[in-house]
């Protein structure tokens, strides 16, 4: 039989992703092994989410055999105490530092079942699901995923020439295009990613007290759509314009992804700890109170044991949180594995330089002490992997100046190097990238650097 078309959609224009994936629905364990070759570490979170998703459209798969709808992949057998059952959906809420993956975690997801993917930043309801509608992952290659605030390993490239018949990991990652076009079936049910979600907490609210808009009033305003209920999007996009035609859209089985960084939640938490506990630690837990220990470990030791009643004291109402049943902490990123990010991913800020660079036939290499001084100087800056693309733009910056200027002989550049010196401190900025020009420059520089080292 013949695998699925652009857009992972049949001959006859089906389309191929979510529950229509029927039995060939991923596994958790094959969504995980898709996470890891985009997102360093985080091996709770991406379990956690694996089986979130999992379930999320097995749900809405066997949902569609039960009430006869036609959806392949054989028949449901239920027993007979089910059969009344109904499954109700599992959102999730994901807390974690800046830079630590969140955002890629959840497009990578959508990705690799082929869903819609839509981002929330403020818009009214009906402009995320006209997202949804009008999603095009074709556009997406060229600059979806390449989003100011996205971090550098954001990015997913595509896998050419994958069977999108084999269940290894697989071509639902990439394959040709995920593409809704106003397909209602598809948008209905896609991921829904509402990041920021701190943002709207009634503390936040507090902190700015020029916003129109109060942080409660926007989160009573998506619980509806959270829970599912039936929206009418214009179907040209613009906000309940009176002569626009409206499609339906059902919720129930959307997919929304909140996240937050939840700055300062460590304390509330500690707090928390310390008001239930007594005993020989209390003193030491009194001392945690008023120096707050900032240590990144630490923090993130608490993060693990945040409760529903944490994200409550921080402002969120108890009705937004109830509408999360699946609350994943994701750790802050170390020096290793920030230099990994730089490094493994399929698309590594590594790998995106060094092509950029082999654009114009000049090599660009990266000294392994160089690599953990760019991390150490992300983690001074508290900004994990979002910080990377920015201190390898300062450090590269006069290199890629200088290389469009074409120069034959001794002045053409060869290769770019970058080393301890070119990086700096986390104090103090380094010299840049190193220019080697001539043929051969950098099989010179290696024999040099070989020779200085033995």
């Amino acid at each position: 039989a013949d695998g699925p078309k652009e857009g992972h959609a049949h001959g006859n224009g089906t389309w191929l992703g979510g529950a229509n994936l029927g039995k060939d629905l991923p596994t958790p364990r094959e969504i995980c092994k898709a996470l890891d070759k985009f997102v360093i570490g985080q091996q709770k979170a991406k379990k956690v989410l694996s089986v979130a998703v999992y379930n999320h459209y097995k749900r809405i798969y066997h949902s569609s055999l039960e009430k006869g709808s036609g959806v392949e992949g054989g028949s449901f057998e239920a027993l007979e105490d089910n059969e009344n059952v109904e499954l109700e959906k599992s959102n999730v809420l994901l807390v974690g530092p800046t830079g630590s993956g969140k955002t890629l975690l959840a497009k990578t997801l959508a990705r690799f079942v082929n869903v819609p993917f839509a981002g929330y930043v403020g818009e009214d309801v009906e402009s995320i699901l006209y997202k949804l509608l009008t999603y095009d992952e074709g556009v997406g290659k060229t600059n979806f995923w390449f989003e100011v605030s996205s971090p550098i390993n954001e990015t997913l490239e595509p896998h050419k020439g994958v069977n999108q018949n084999s269940r290894d990991v697989r071509g639902y990652i990439c394959g040709e295009k995920v593409v809704a076009e106003f397909n209602v079936e598809a948008a209905q049910q896609g991921i829904v990613y509402i990041d920021e979600v701190d943002k709207i907490t009634k503390k936040a609210e507090r902190l700015n007290i020029s916003r129109d808009v109060s942080g409660e009033g926007v989160q009573q305003a998506l619980l509806k759509m959270l829970e599912g209920t039936i929206v009418n999007v214009p179907e040209k996009g613009a906000r309940k314009h009176p002569r626009s035609d409206n499609i339906q859209i059902d919720t129930k089985d959307i997919l929304f992804i909140c996240s937050g960084a939840f700055i300062d939640l460590d304390k509330t938490i500690s707090e928390r700890q310390q008001d239930s506990s007594i005993g020989f630690g209390a003193p030491v837990r009194a001392n945690m109170r008023t120096s707050w220990v900032t240590n990144a470990a630490v923090t993130s030791s608490l993060l693990e044991s945040v409760e529903s009643s944490d994200l409550i004291a921080y402002g969120l109402i108890p009705e937004f949180i109830g509408r999360f049943p699946i609350l994943v902490t994701l750790s802050a990123l170390t020096e290793e594995q920030l230099v990994q990010v730089l490094t493994e991913p399929k698309n590594a800020l590594g790998k995106q330089f060094k092509k950029l660079f082999s654009m114009n036939n000049v090599k660009l290499h990266f000294t392994p002490k160089a690599l953990i001084l760019i991390a150490k100087k992300a983690m001074a800056k508290n900004t994990g992997a979002r910080g990377l693309r920015a201190i390898l733009e300062s450090i590269l910056t006069e290199a890629m100046y200088e290389i469009p200027d074409v120069k034959t002989g001794h002045n053409r550049v060869d290769a770019v190097v970058v080393d301890e010196e070119s990086v700096g401190s986390t104090d103090n900025p380094g010299c840049g990238g190193k220019i080697l020009r001539g043929d051969g420059a950098l099989k010179h520089y290696f024999a040099k650097t070989m020779l200085k080292d033995s």
